[in-house]
């Protein structure tokens, strides 16, 4: 099986996707069910929920593994279109200082999502990472948050300044935190998902 990139200190030529990582369709069906395994248990590790929501920290394992799967399921084999692939899922991407998490609406009764969606309109933009008193809000994607919720996956950005970074690192409480009415919800991210993201920072 092809090992999965791991990632360690960031850095922007490591955090790339090179279209040479990107396996053909027979190739990855080859070893799909194998890398799955792996990077579910990578996901396991870096996600959280709270009542209504889970959030997944991605890294390029999470991301190299969803454009293999574009890529297998639509049987692409054009350059062109990978690198098209490429430039698109590199926007989930962490960077230094830079944080990129998919916020999942777990709403799974169809007629209760469809009656809370107006309820759950800006979510996206009141999301926060609190830390010993400080705290940091996500940025949506640009483009996609408007005034009325359309879709139950959100992309958020947490950047960090040297000085937030310093106090997110010697922190010993952090939490994922919703603001929104009807939607005031938290969780703690473990010990041991913080000593990875203070690291990746």
């Amino acid at each position: 099986m092809r090992t999965l990139w791991q990632n360690s200190s960031p850095s922007d030529e490591n955090l790339k996707i090179d279209p040479a990582e990107i396996l053909s369709p027979t190739a990855y069906a080859k070893e799909r069910d194998a890398i799955n395994r792996s990077v579910i248990g990578i996901e396991r590790e870096r996600r959280i929920s709270t009542r209504t929501f889970t959030f997944l920290f991605e890294n390029k394992d999470t991301v190299l593994n969803q454009i293999n799967e574009m890529v297998y399921l639509e049987k692409i084999e054009d350059a062109g279109e990978i690198g098209y692939l490429i430039d698109v899922y590199s926007g989930l991407l962490p960077s230094p200082g830079v944080l990129s998490v998919s916020m999942f609406i777990e709403i799974t009764n169809p007629d209760r999502l469809l009656s809370e969606m107006p309820n759950l309109a800006g979510i996206e933009k009141n999301v926060y990472i609190v830390f010993d008193g400080n705290e940091l809000r996500g940025e949506p994607e640009e483009g996609r948050s408007t005034e009325t919720l359309e879709s139950t996956l959100q992309y958020l950005k947490f950047r960090f300044t040297t000085e937030m970074k310093g106090k997110f690192a010697a922190a010993s409480n952090v939490f994922f935190e919703t603001r929104h009415k009807g939607y005031s919800e938290s969780a703690r991210i473990p010990a041991g998902l913080h000593d990875v993201l203070k690291k990746e920072i």
